[in-house]
């Protein structure tokens, strides 16, 4: 994929009820240029999709395997897979994972995937609460956040939290406490609303801090989240600001590596489906 295939690739996703634009896609191909592969059709274009997002070689994501709705059960989707895992595999990636929908369970099963948990999909329209804040991120907070979401999602990942920074830098918000960082929340615009994610924190207290603060700055407007099913703070916190859950995704972990050594209590919501 390059980025001229981009507005072929949004038409594509579009094509089966995913809302994203071409923002997503850019920055899918930003953190992987080499990874990110399409398949067409002549005389017609793009009719399959799917993208790798990796984290050094820690770990490798898979997202937005897209094939055009009247060519599913062709075995494209297993096609651009293989590319995908390929790729990732060739790196010598330790552990590979993504979040999957039902309909694409059977064939990840197939290919050596196995469930590694649920990620359950919250909406709702922004609000304010009564309650302490959290504040602005500001750039000489990065170092800080970097080293705190290190420890609480497992992997390095300052590409994924720097590009989300530049590009929407009035929805990022950080909760220090007596000088300490306690976690740290970003958003960003989409078609489909605000999406929120990541939310990171050490305690209900400074989740709770930071999710008011986000709603507040988008008051009036339609939010999502992305939840791991084992967090029940983040479920809480969710239900108790008038977010309704709606679908479940399945994560899934490639072959018989372990899984991240994370803080699952810490992690409230995940960047996105398509990049874990």
């Amino acid at each position: 994929m390059t980025p001229d295939d981009i507005p072929a690739a949004v038409e594509l996703v579009n094509s089966v009820g995913w809302r994203h634009g071409p923002g997503e896609w850019a920055r899918l191909l930003a953190w992987s240029p080499d990874g990110c592969f399409v398949i067409e059709e002549e005389g017609r274009g793009l009719i399959g999709s799917v993208s790798t997002t990796p984290y050094g070689t820690a770990l490798g994501w898979l997202g937005m395997l897209v094939v055009a709705p009247d060519r599913q059960r062709q075995g494209l989707g297993r096609s651009l897979m293989r590319a995908a895992l390929d790729t990732l595999i060739a790196r010598q990636t330790e552990r590979i994972m993504l979040d999957a929908t039902d309909a694409g369970l059977p064939l990840y099963r197939a290919l050596g995937f196995r469930e590694a948990g649920i990620i359950e999909r919250w909406e709702g329209r922004a609000s304010t609460y009564l309650g302490e804040r959290a504040r602005r991120m500001r750039p000489d907070d990065f170092d800080a956040i970097a080293q705190l979401d290190r420890v609480l999602f497992g992997t390095r990942r300052p590409h994924i939290l720097m590009r989300l920074l530049d590009e929407f830098p009035d929805l990022a918000w950080v909760d220090f406490q007596r000088g300490q960082a306690e976690g740290y929340l970003l958003a960003r615009r989409t078609p489909a609303g605000v999406t929120i994610g990541p939310w990171m924190a050490w305690s209900s207290a400074a989740a709770e801090r930071l999710l008011r603060t986000a709603l507040e700055a988008v008051q009036g407007e339609q939010v999502r989240l992305s939840i791991p099913a084992h967090n029940a703070r983040a479920q809480i916190l969710a239900r108790n600001h008038n977010f309704k859950r709606g679908h479940d995704f399945t994560r899934m972990i490639y072959g018989d590596a372990p899984l991240p050594h994370a803080e699952p209590l810490a992690e409230l919501a995940v960047t996105g489906l398509a990049t874990g």
